[in-house]
């Protein structure tokens, strides 16, 4: 692992930095692309995959379909692949490198992730795997291995060589990784989005445990299990975990895919509960606006699910140029994020301060606990979307997620404070 390469070792353009790792069918490197100048993850396939006499045509097909997926999928949780070349004497992948590793040192008893950290990232991949599935595309090899750490709460799906669209031919090859495989890819059934359900509800078991749930010594034995038998109740292998999340990935583990979660809608929103986080998260609505709140420095210490909490008790609205938001000497308690457009606020006749996208009014109801008399008037200098919350809801929140907005209206009183004291500054000079 991080073995150092010849400074010369190149494949294509790309200049060969240090090995990463290797599996049984490909090697992956660190390079670095110099059309970009940026590091990024080659796959080398291996050319013994693409030769075997038995599948070596079948092989052949799972990378091009690889290949082929290469730009149509785009998602903060999916790996981008950059380029992908095949021919006579080599194959390889170009994707984003994403630095933190994988998920599977975390599926040890002794190495195991706090209980929220969990719930996120497989929210994440939830999000991730159903716009995958909208885009008509399933992955069919979900596991600890495939799931890449990008930041302390950023996760990424990676590995798209043995996904497929939904009405390809490929559909009932039995492509996998055993202790992840679904009843029905054991069978050589024709699968769908239900078949990564399961495969993301044994990696949650694995998560939440640090054990597997089925253990074989061999593979016939495996494919039993996961065909008849029940996992052992999770709560039985860790006392401490809420039974609510029990629940969750009991349902994901179900043999019946009637029985199972029908849409990761649905596992998505289990999920979300857990995190006391508003139902119907994936739509594509609420998306975008999670989308939109991600971009803004006010939300940039906050955590994907704080985020969708703030969505929860969030009102956006639109207003045309010339809404007075708020007027001076008017009691409010409602603050506002401005997410398109510019404000003016004012006293009297004189202009304090110019707003822009991200930027907050109103805060001062909430920073002393009840409405206020408004200090200035808020005016729409353009066509605007905001944001409004109503103070008292913060208390709806998290602990965590009320500590995020105190540090966010901190930064916003240290900056203006910053801004007057430069003003006052040059006045007297």
């Amino acid at each position: 692992m991080n073995q150092p390469l010849n400074p010369e070792s190149h494949i294509g353009k790309y200049r060969l930095l240090r090995k990463l790792g290797a599996g049984g069918t490909s090697t992956v490197y660190l390079g670095h692309d110099p059309s970009t100048d940026r590091e990024v993850a080659i796959k080398v396939i291996k050319q013994s995959f693409l030769d075997d006499p038995q599948h070596g045509a079948q092989n052949r097909r799972l990378l091009e379909t690889e290949m082929a997926l290469a730009g149509q999928l785009s998602h903060p949780h999916l790996v981008t692949t950059f380029d992908a070349v095949i021919s006579e004497d080599a194959a390889y992948i170009v994707m984003e490198y994403v630095p933190g590793g994988t998920l599977e040192k975390h599926i040890a008893p002794n190495n195991l992730l706090p209980l929220n950290r969990v719930v996120e990232y497989l929210f994440k991949c939830c999000r991730a795997l159903n716009y995958a599935q909208f885009k008509g595309v399933i992955h069919r090899d979900i596991k600890p291995a495939n799931l890449l750490l990008a930041n302390p709460d950023g996760i990424k799906i990676t590995d798209l060589g043995a996904a497929i669209h939904m009405d390809s031919d490929q559909a009932n090859m039995n492509v996998g990784s055993p202790n992840y495989m679904s009843p029905e890819q054991v069978r050589g059934e024709t699968v769908n989005h239900q078949t990564d359900i399961y495969s993301l509800g044994v990696v949650m078991y694995r998560l939440l445990t640090g054990h597997s749930p089925y253990t074989a010594d061999n593979l016939a034995l495996l494919y039993h299990q996961i065909m008849h038998e029940t996992p052992t109740l999770p709560t039985q292998l860790r006392h401490d975990l809420p039974v609510a999340l029990e629940h969750i990935v009991m349902r994901a583990l179900q043999k019946s895919t009637s029985l199972r979660y029908a849409t990761w809608g649905d596992f998505g929103n289990d999920l979300a509960a857990i995190g006391h986080i508003e139902q119907n998260d994936l739509s594509t609505r609420e998306s975008d606006k999670f989308a939109t709140l991600r971009k803004l420095p006010f939300f940039e210490e906050f955590s994907d699910l704080e985020l969708w909490e703030v969505l929860r008790i969030a009102d956006w609205h639109k207003h045309p140029a010339k809404t007075v938001l708020m007027r001076e000497n008017e009691m409010g308690d409602e603050f506002y994020i401005l997410i398109e457009g510019s404000l003016s606020v004012t006293r009297g006749s004189r202009l304090l301060l110019a707003l822009s996208s991200g930027d907050c009014c109103g805060e001062m109801a909430y920073i002393r606990g009840r409405q206020v008399a408004r200090s200035a008037t808020v005016t729409a200098n353009t066509d605007i979307r905001i944001m409004q919350i109503d103070a008292h809801q913060l208390a709806k929140l998290s602990v965590a997620c009320q500590a995020h907005f105190n540090q966010s209206f901190l930064y916003v009183l240290a900056e203006r404070l910053r801004l007057s004291d430069d003003r006052f500054s040059k006045l007297i000079s």
